[in-house]
């Protein structure tokens, strides 16, 4: 295998990884409120316990939310750190790893990692060639990819 097919195998599965990694934190953050509410309201018989349980339960979900959001974290250093020392001869190769680079930088900032997941998205639809016709996609391609 030749180092720019092990770098364009490394962003795909780096991309499906982190986008699928990173979907789930809105999932469990949502699950965990709907949940952590339905259960404070309606399971305890006072206020005292109301409070108790939406302290546990918000806790328990926060933390697995935190577990995923290392897992991609780690996840994205670990690309960062192999695509740190090659030399890409292909230009859409190169602007797609920059893209993924930038997108795991941000993914890595707590505020506004939902830029970043958007960037692991649009990463792994480029890479896998998947870009609609007449759609942002399209226009992201053009502007970022294909200059």
């Amino acid at each position: 295998m030749t180092d720019e097919s092990k770098l364009w195998t490394l962003l795909i599965t780096s991309s499906r990884k982190a986008a699928r990694l990173g979907i789930i934190i809105p999932i469990i953050f949502a699950l965990t409120v709907v949940i952590t509410a339905l259960t404070g309201v309606f399971l305890p018989d006072t206020y005292e316990g109301s409070i108790q349980v939406l302290k546990i339960g918000l806790s328990i979900g926060f933390s697995i939310i935190l577990v995923f959001y290392l897992i991609t974290w780690f996840s994205c250093l670990a690309f960062l750190r192999e695509t740190k020392q090659h030399e890409i001869a292909d230009e859409k190769l190169r602007r797609l790893i920059v893209m993924n680079r930038v997108s795991c930088i941000i993914f890595m900032i707590p505020i506004i990692f939902f830029v970043g997941l958007f960037g692991f998205f649009k990463v792994k639809t480029f890479a896998e060639g998947k870009v609609q016709k007449g759609t942002l996609d399209q226009i992201l391609y053009h502007y970022f990819i294909d200059k």
